[in-house]
């Protein structure tokens, strides 16, 4: 998604973002949702041993690393895309509802600044989520990574978001509040499903494993376990992040100069 700003601009995405994530942590449905839903599926899937029942090794090995370790990325990736949903969609739609879209119209705010706020806001809701989960994997499953692997992993899952923050605020300019939460809530659980979040992609049937790894969900999961094993990125996941987003950010310039022009 690319905006030109003006170099004013600059000095008033900064309150705006300041503004729009006060206003974020406010809401504690949204925190438990976006920060505590995923670290319980996280506790529950490990400590409880709920994924390897009637299995002797409680923390299995799945694509050459600890299950524990697996599968704190994959919920890393899903609270990443819980964070983009619901910063980036349900509350967009909510807000064009309730005219606070229009009335930030009739203020100095560049339009196009609140978009940009948007993405900026769920990358930093977003962040906070991935370390408690990665703290989880440590407190509860002793997984130990070097310093670079952490920062790396962090990171990776934290930037390759964005296609999925471009989803999520798309979905917000194309729905009303009630179709927009229901549209978020099958896309969010579909993908992670799909994507290989839930079930490791090693043990799906071949053809379910060749949609996963088509999926956004996946190919950000995947930036996190080579992460793990000291891999590089995939060249070709890295290529299918960036056409995501670029579809995507299409898309949301599109609706949003719609909705410019209806309001």
């Amino acid at each position: 998604m690319i905006y030109v700003l003006s170099r004013a601009a600059g000095p008033t995405v900064r309150p705006f973002v300041a503004l729009e994530i006060r206003r974020a942590v406010r809401n504690r449905r949204f925190l438990v949702f976006t920060v505590g839903f995923p670290l319980v599926l996280y506790l529950l899937y490990t400590t409880a041993g709920v994924a390897t029942a009637g299995s002797a090794d409680h923390d299995p090995i799945v694509g050459g690393m600890h299950f524990s370790a697996y599968f704190m990325v994959s919920m890393a990736s899903f609270a990443a895309m819980s964070a983009a949903f619901t910063v980036g969609g349900i509350r967009l739609s909510m807000e064009r509802a309730s005219g606070w879209v229009r009335q930030l119209r009739v203020t100095p705010l560049p339009a196009a600044v609140y978009v940009v706020g948007k993405v900026l806001v769920a990358l930093a809701i977003m962040l906070p989520a991935l370390v408690l989960v990665a703290v989880a994997a440590v407190v509860a499953n002793d997984v130990s990574l070097p310093l670079q692997t952490w920062i790396r992993l962090l990171v990776s899952i934290w930037l390759g978001s964005l296609p999925l923050v471009a989803l999520a605020i798309l979905l917000g300019y194309l729905f009303d509040v009630e179709a927009a939460q229901a549209a978020q809530m099958l896309l969010l659980f579909g993908l992670s499903i799909f994507g290989g979040l839930f079930v490791p992609v090693q043990s799906l049937p071949d053809a379910l494993a060749t949609i996963a790894r088509m999926t956004p969900t996946y190919q950000l999961a995947d930036l996190g376990w080579r992460a793990i094993v000291g891999q590089t990125p995939d060249l070709g996941g890295v290529c299918l992040l960036a056409a995501y987003t670029a579809v995507f950010g299409v898309l949301v310039a599109w609706r949003y100069r719609a909705d410019e022009r209806g309001r």
